[in-house]
C-alpha cells in the first residue's frame, strides 16, 4: 500500500509544489494528500486542514519565509511536529525550498531535512522520495525533464513516443 503524504506549503510555493513535487511523489507511488484536491467550499478551512492532515501517515513541510509567517502553515507545522516532536519516527520531513531560518521546534531536535533550494540536486530528491517510500526508477531531475518535455510536445499537438528501458515507473 502506498504511503500517504500530507503536503503543507505556502501558496507562494504552489507552482513548484504542483509542477514538480506532486508529480514526482505520485509517479513514485505515494498517496498525496493536499488542500487543492481535498478541500470543499462552504466548510471551515482549519477543520479541513486538520482532517486532511490526520488522514496521512506523514507530513512534508515545504519551508520558506512566507510559510513560517503564515498562521495556517504554522498551524499545520505545529500539528505535524506534535505527532513526532523528537523527529524519531520519520513522519515529519522538513523541506527547505528557499533559504529560511529553521524554527526552534525543528532546529532543536536537529532532524535531517531535505534541501531543495536547488531542485536539480538528485541526491536531495532521492532523500525526499525515500522518506515517502516513493521510487521513480530514475533521478528526479531527469524524470521531471522528461515529463515537462513530453508535456511541451503534447501542448503543441505533437505526437510523443516514449522508449523506456529497464523497469518502467
Amino acid at each position: 500500500m502506498p504511503k500517504s503524504v500530507f503536503i503543507s506549503y505556502c501558496h507562494n510555493q504552489g507552482d513548484w509544489v504542483w509542477d514538480r513535487l506532486v508529480p514526482c511523489l505520485r509517479a513514485g507511488g505515494a498517496d498525496v494528500h493536499i488542500d487543492r484536491e481535498r478541500f470543499e467550499a462552504g466548510k471551515a478551512v482549519v477543520g479541513q486542514m486538520d482532517a486532511v492532515q490526520d488522514g496521512a501517515a506523514m507530513a512534508l513541510l515545504i519551508l520558506s519565509p512566507e510559510y513560517l509567517n503564515s498562521p495556517y502553515c504554522v498551524h499545520e507545522m505545529e500539528r505535524a511536529i506534535q505527532r513526532d516532536s523528537t523527529f524519531t519516527h520519520g513522519i515529519v520531513v522538513p523541506v527547505k525550498r528557499v533559504p529560511c531560518v529553521l524554527p526552534a521546534k525543528i532546529k532543536g531536535p536537529n532532524p535531517l531535512y531535505v534541501d531543495l533550494e536547488n531542485d536539480r540536486n538528485a541526491d536531495q530528491w532521492c532523500l525526499l522520495l525515500q522518506s515517502c517510500e516513493a521510487d521513480l526508477g530514475a533521478p528526479a531531475p531527469h524524470w521531471l525533464d522528461a515529463l515537462h518535455e513530453t508535456c511541451r510536445f503534447l501542448q503543441r499537438g505533437d505526437s510523443v513516443n516514449l522508449v523506456v528501458r529497464n523497469t518502467p515507473k
